[in-house]
């Protein structure tokens, strides 16, 4: 049953004014834990979610450190998972693994403190999967450092878990056809039935 109390973090993003992955790291830091509920816009599945006024907390946090949330962010649920060697000259086994809707954008961010960074490998990904990701790339020789960042005795292992990791997948922007009896099938936006 959905209760009209929690706030799903897809809803709490978007009166942020941030992505649901910053906004989920967000929260955390601030000490909250989540909630799994089922809600409206998650399609009724589970989703993390915070309480009403948890949510009323972290919004006003979040005006009081003078961020605003006076724009739509547009966020894309595809686009590549990376492994990008941080220091390869100093650190070859120091990689840091990560969701990123442009690729070029986030590595031009990663340059930007450390100049040297390297791309190792890249696949296209849901953002959704993420967090299977780095879990599957990273289990066995990796150690974490901090936040998405590991310690990997061998990175070209690392690679062949992620390239067999990827290979099972389904496209990102793959969906499944609706059913005949999906409710789906009846909703568009000028009230008709449609298909």
């Amino acid at each position: 049953m959905v209760s009209d109390d929690y706030i799903s973090i897809k809803e709490l993003a978007q009166r942020l004014g941030m992505d649901r992955s910053h906004a989920r790291r967000y929260v955390l830091r601030l000490g909250y834990s989540f909630h799994k509920r089922r809600t409206p816009d998650s399609r009724n599945q589970l989703t993390l979610c915070v309480t009403s006024a948890e949510a009323d907390e972290i919004v006003s946090r979040r005006a009081e450190e003078g961020f605003i949330a006076s724009t739509v962010v547009a966020t894309s649920d595809v686009g590549v998972f990376y492994v990008i060697q941080l220091v390869p000259d100093l650190d070859p086994k120091r990689l840091k693994l990560g969701f990123a809707e442009s690729l070029e954008q986030r590595l031009s961010q990663h340059r930007a403190v450390a100049p040297t960074a390297r791309l190792l490998r890249a696949w296209p990904c849901k953002r959704s999967w993420e967090l299977t990701a780095i879990d599957a790339l990273t289990h066995g020789g990796c150690r974490l450092i901090l936040n998405e960042v590991f310690e990997c005795d061998d990175p070209a292992a690392l690679v062949k878990r992620g390239d067999a990791f990827f290979s099972m997948l389904p496209a990102p922007d793959a969906r499944p056809p609706l059913a005949s009896s999906s409710p789906l099938r009846l909703e568009n936006h000028d009230g008709k039935d449609g298909q």
